[in-house]
């Protein structure tokens, strides 16, 4: 469970993002480091996530930030989902998906150090947080102030959102809050999955077939763990749908029958119009947990 808990979502988003690398501008910015994990280490570890209890661990905003800079996306605050959104999250579940994608829309902004953009979503996560009972993450630490008070240290930076993930994690784990946090975690993959469906869009040569393939595995396993929420209601419902369809999609594209249920993902080369296809269903799957 430790190694998932470090790496699960770099896992689910490095492969997606890999292939991005060469679009847009070429970022130099501090190598963050992660120990070394075996392929073994990682299949075990997504074999276990499918046939334990569903126990789901919230992504690493710092995972995040690592994946954007060795994809080499450039910035674009278009992207992200607008602050000014947050007061039309009405709903427990809203905010939940919410909090997952400005999660990502935070390490995206800090990797390109747009220091004045990440402070305001750190802010609109203290804000969210106090809905959905994580308040005490950000009340007990005083992120956002050391955040604001080191924007000029990227290490400083980093240390901190590296104490935002342990805080989350720590305050999930101790007070029984799973449900949110197989809910945070489908929010922060599908605002990781909407910027490299953009980017593939915008570079459909790209050979995307292998990244597409494991994105619909782990997507198969987010609808394991939403299927096990407590309070299932007819908006979770249609989440399960809608990233149910995403997966159904994928493996119904005439590439990836003719290979047959025993192909290796490596094997798999999408045509310009299923890349078109899944990017297409990505990018609404994505607008209707934000909007």
């Amino acid at each position: 469970m430790r190694i998932l808990k470090q790496f699960t979502l770099f896992i689910m988003l490095l492969s997606f993002f890999t292939l991005a690398n060469g679009c847009g501008e070429s970022i130099e910015k501090k190598e963050v480091d992660f120990p070394e994990i075996s392929q073994d280490e990682i299949e075990e570890a997504i074999y276990n996530e499918v046939s334990a209890d569903y126990e789901f661990i919230p992504p690493s905003t710092l995972q995040v930030a690592s994946i954007f800079k060795k994809a080499g996306l450039s910035y674009d605050l278009k992207l992200t989902n607008p602050t000014s959104r947050i007061d039309e999250y009405s709903t427990k579940l809203s905010q939940s998906l919410a909090f997952g994608v400005y999660s990502s829309d935070l390490a995206y902004s800090v990797i390109h150090e747009k220091y004045n953009e990440a402070s305001e979503f750190l802010k609109t996560l203290r804000t969210l947080g106090s809905k959905i009972g994580l308040e005490t993450i950000f009340n007990s630490s005083g992120l956002i102030e050391r955040f604001e008070a080191n924007v000029a240290n990227q290490d400083s930076i980093i240390d901190i959102l590296i104490l935002l993930q342990e805080n989350t994690d720590d305050y999930i784990e101790e007070n029984g809050k799973e449900d949110l946090s197989v809910i945070y975690y489908t929010g922060a993959w599908i605002e990781g999955i909407y910027m490299g469906a953009n980017t593939v869009m915008k570079d459909q040569e790209k050979r995307v077939g292998v990244l597409i393939s494991e994105q619909m595995t782990l997507g198969e396993i987010l609808v394991k763990g939403l299927k096990h929420v407590e309070d299932q209601n007819d908006d979770i419902q249609d989440l399960i749908d809608d990233i149910q369809d995403l997966v159904d999609t994928y493996y119904n594209l005439e590439s990836v029958t003719t290979l047959g249920e025993e192909a290796d993902y490596i094997d798999i080369v999408l045509t310009k119009d299923e890349i078109i296809l899944m990017s297409g269903k990505i990018v609404e799957l994505r607008e209707s947990i934000v909007q």
